[in-house]
């Protein structure tokens, strides 16, 4: 009598190991996204914080140089952490942000991207002396956009036939410029 019961604890760990993995395992991949979603919305923040600064107006008209006429909302792209560019500044200040050692190498966003839109009119940034007062999605607003798309990587493999084996993760947000 006494082996059989032995057997039993046995089966009955059996059964419920999977479903305590899986259930730690969603638990951690919550958690997770959880600190995704906090890292990327700060990193939008400050790379906003800095693209609306009187020192980055010299980056926006740089940027809206090669447009004429307007008003025009025009987008420029970096990836995190940047390699240089038009948006360099903004975006290292965006991958630092996030920094897990201090570095914008050490980005928990690494392999993310950062898009910045400037709105243009006649070849030069709009200004709030130049703004017609609309919304951030008015080509004519004197606002900055900035987005930031970076996927999560899934690790529970159950999840994986659901969201795939990563979680596209997504953080836009404006403000009007300081010039």
């Amino acid at each position: 009598m006494r082996g059989s019961s032995r057997g039993q604890s046995l089966v009955e760990a059996a059964i419920t190991l999977p479903i305590v993995l899986l259930l730690a395992l969603g638990v951690t991949d919550l958690g997770r996204s959880f600190y995704y979603r906090e890292a990327v919305t700060n990193s939008v923040r400050q790379a906003l914080r800095i693209a609306v600064s009187s020192y980055q107006h010299g980056t926006a008209d740089s940027v809206c140089a090669s447009t004429s006429g307007g008003p025009i909302a025009v987008s420029v792209s970096s990836p995190l952490p940047p390699s240089g560019g038009t948006i360099g500044t903004i975006a290292n200040q965006a991958a630092l942000e996030s920094s897990k050692d201090g570095t914008a190498a050490g980005s928990v966003l690494a392999g993310g991207t950062l898009t910045v839109t400037f709105h243009c009119l006649n070849g030069a940034a709009i200004t709030n002396a130049s703004g017609n007062g609309g919304p951030p999605t008015s080509p004519g607003s004197d606002s900055i956009t900035a987005s930031i798309a970076r996927p999560m990587p899934v690790i529970t493999p159950v999840l994986w036939p659901l969201f795939g084996t990563s979680f596209p993760m997504q953080v836009t947000s404006s403000q009007r410029v300081e010039y």
